[in-house]
């Protein structure tokens, strides 16, 4: 990689942890970056007197490890301490960067979706000269990539409104009330009731459970309020994929006199990565 065929390569930034792989002096090399898709997680059971086998783990995949090769021309703010220290301070900044909690990272070839991605293995750093070190980060991604104005809360309000789920699998949005009394949310005809609300109720999707807080937000022990919950079989709403991906959603008030103060739900809408 000592010499880049600018018809082969492709470049471009990726931001992770609210920080642009620029500010590090860092270009992604594509198609460096290709992710292999995810394994099903699927397992053969055999049931003794029954022809064949049943699988089980319909739905579900596994996580996916991805090398990314990168290049780095050392910025110049870098550059002032001297090779050796200016190079050895700005590894230490790309390591604490990319380390830590999973986030969000987005790339730049592919605006549109954010990959949930951590990294959990040290980068591998090949000096080329004073200017240039190649490199190969690994990161750990989950199965899906989400649409990126999804992951935003977007506003609803009583009565009916068409959500399209255009990606390829079912998900399960995150749902927030602010209010008082009871109300009645159907989608796809399927109901769910919040009851004896005052105040806060967020519905997350993917855990069928309801908190006092946004959970994305609150670090401290956050109440559970699903006593206010009846949700049907037990599962938050589905928004579906099929057909040209069209949902109907319907809110209306149980109490005459409760108030809605906002009403918001975060889609998520996503795809295999």
């Amino acid at each position: 990689m000592d010499t880049i065929n600018q018809d082969t390569y492709r470049v471009g930034r990726i931001d992770y942890h609210s920080r642009s792989s620029t500010d590090f002096g860092m270009k992604i090399l594509f198609p460096t970056f290709n992710p292999p898709a995810p394994t099903p997680s699927k397992q053969a059971l055999t049931i003794p007197g029954a022809n064949g086998d049943y699988s089980d783990g319909a739905h579900t995949y596994g996580a996916v490890d991805v090398q990314v090769g990168v290049v780095i021309r050392i910025p110049k703010r870098y550059k002032e301490y001297g090779w050796f220290e200016g190079w050895s301070l700005l590894k230490s900044d790309i390591t604490n960067w990319l380390y830590g909690d999973p986030g969000w990272l987005k790339f730049e070839l592919d605006p549109d979706y954010l990959y949930s991605a951590e990294v959990m293995s040290a980068p591998q750093f090949t000096p080329v000269n004073s200017e240039r070190i190649n490199a190969t980060i690994t990161f750990h991604l989950q199965p899906f990539k989400f649409e990126a104005d999804s992951l935003k809360w977007k506003p609803l309000e009583l009565g009916t409104t068409i959500a399209y789920n255009k990606e390829n699998t079912n998900v399960r949005p995150d749902w927030h009330i602010n209010g008082t009394g009871s109300f009645l949310l159907k989608v796809n005809g399927v109901p769910y009731e919040f009851d004896d609300l005052d105040g806060d109720i967020y519905l997350i999707g993917d855990e069928s459970n309801a908190y006092i807080a946004d959970p994305d937000k609150i670090n401290a022990e956050n109440e559970l309020l699903n006593t206010h919950l009846r949700l049907a079989n037990n599962e938050a709403p589905e928004l579906l994929c099929v057909g040209n991906g069209e949902n109907t959603i319907e809110f209306e008030k149980i109490d005459a006199d409760a108030t809605l103060n906002k009403f918001e739900f975060k889609p998520k809408y996503r795809r295999l990565i």
